[in-house]
């Protein structure tokens, strides 16, 4: 067998009670925020207008948008609801290239809702979809500026269609073949709306090839590692295809390792920045107006990757900015959904602020690498103050939420839209979703 057909057989064949308990509980963790950032998303500007144009397109009345009243049909319902929860850079973080609740969730819902399955259905596609697209991504390694999200997460839907549908193993095979052909996302666009617009278009894909597939529909049967191919054309110098299959249904990536639920609504490469700058200010009771220069060093060459942007002209563009998130910590002690709006990008003290801060590359290390959870063991943040004292912040991993602290998230998220007896029936469906007879039942209290 080749890795495509290796895959396929894998999706069509493993059920629910293979799967570790473990990966059941990190997946609903990371869906019930992703529900958060989807009606948080929701009240945005972008929000507002893909539920205009899903509104507008109308059809078949199969699937539900959060936060709203529109039913239409599955894809692009599960396109409006990915773009949606990826609206703040506020979803969660972790295998499927980067972002998995918010390519993956909207997918299982709105083919569960359509095809009327179960909760048991829903979390087992969900995890088959987060193992075939980290898989993908843990092992292509690109070198090119793909959107990881975008371009693993278009697989790991397809392969989470596939499931609940009940694809067979060949069907599967050309629905991953079907996906690979749309899998796209260019990270020019990180820092507009468009980003966002990334994982909920790799949902809609991964639903459309399935939907094809079933129909008999083909595509090459060895996608992957055929020439010419998806590894071909998005894997890196370290692109390993035999690892993408090895252990598959033994070493499961969503049990051991699980997910990771930010605390902060921009990129989660600011994190580990975050993490140690905010540290330090509380130790040191910092103010702003004290700081001479901040220096932040590290492997990477300063503005390339996902924080590519050096200037901030609006609120979306300082997500993916490292000088605006260490300017917006050091002046308002905090970093929330407000840092990035427009109107505190325009009052022009962050960027004033951002003249003192400088990143550099540190050469010497840039062959180790060591990599941590969101970051790397080598980077640190040097703090030189106006009366001569010196800090150092040597990062280690960035935080991230416990569960207790992703329920009391998303409170705050889902709160933006819906009272509480909805919020709270939301966090009890989604705590029970395997005993769910219908998974469509997590999203009756926000729809509608």
């Amino acid at each position: 067998m080749g890795t495509t057909e290796r895959l396929a057989d894998w999706i069509a064949g493993v059920k629910f009670g293979d799967i570790p308990t473990e990966a059941f509980g990190h997946a609903k963790k990371s869906i019930l925020d992703y529900i958060g950032t989807t009606i948080q998303g929701s009240t945005t500007d972008l929000g507002r207008m893909i539920v205009d144009l899903t509104r507008e397109q109308g059809g078949n009345p199969q699937a539900r948008v959060i936060a709203s009243d529109i039913r239409t049909n599955t894809a692009s319902a599960a396109q409006a609801n990915g773009t949606m929860g990826h609206a703040a850079d506020f979803d969660d973080l972790g295998g499927v290239g980067g972002h998995p609740a918010t390519v993956l969730t909207p997918t299982v819902m709105a083919v569960a809702e359509e095809l009327k399955l179960s909760g048991q259905d829903a979390l087992t596609a969900w995890t088959v979809g987060y193992e075939v697209g980290t898989r993908l991504s843990s092992n292509l390694h690109p070198d090119r500026d793909w959107h990881p999200t975008a371009i693993f997460g278009a697989m790991g839907a397809a392969a989470a269609a596939s499931k609940l549908m009940g694809l067979n193993a060949w069907q599967s095979r050309m629905a991953l073949g079907i996906a690979g052909s749309q899998a796209s996302g260019l990270r020019r666009n990180f820092g507009t709306m468009t980003k966002p617009f990334h994982p909920g278009h790799a949902a809609r894909s991964g639903i459309i090839a399935a939907k094809l597939a079933s129909r008999g529909y083909t595509a090459d049967p060895d996608i992957i590692e055929g020439r010419q191919g998806y590894a071909d054309n998005f894997g890196g110098p370290k692109c390993n295809i035999p690892a993408i299959t090895k252990f598959l249904g033994s070493l499961w990536y969503l049990a051991e390792e699980g997910t990771r639920i930010k605390p902060w609504p921009c990129c989660g490469g600011n994190h580990q920045t975050l993490t140690g700058f905010f540290g330090l200010l509380e130790r040191e009771k910092i103010s702003a107006d004290e700081v001479e220069w901040i220096e932040h060093s590290g492997p990477n060459i300063p503005c390339t990757g996902a924080l590519l942007r050096d200037e901030v002209h609006e609120g979306l563009e300082g997500k993916f900015c490292l000088r605006y998130n260490i300017a917006a910590a050091a002046i308002d002690r905090k970093v929330d959904l407000d840092t990035f709006s427009d109107a505190r990008a325009g009052r022009g003290d962050l960027q004033a602020f951002m003249e003192r801060v400088r990143l550099v590359r540190n050469s010497d290390v840039v062959m180790r690498r060591s990599h941590i959870a969101d970051g790397n063991t080598d980077a640190k943040l040097t703090v030189q103050m106006k009366d001569g004292r010196l800090h150092e912040v040597e990062f280690g991993p960035a935080m991230h939420l416990s569960l207790d602290a992703t329920v009391e998230k998303f409170r705050g998220t889902a709160g933006l839209v819906f009272d509480a007896e909805h919020v709270g029936r939301t966090i009890d469906a989604v705590g029970r979703l395997e005993a769910l007879p219908a998974a469509a039942a997590v999203l009756d209290a926000v729809t509608g």
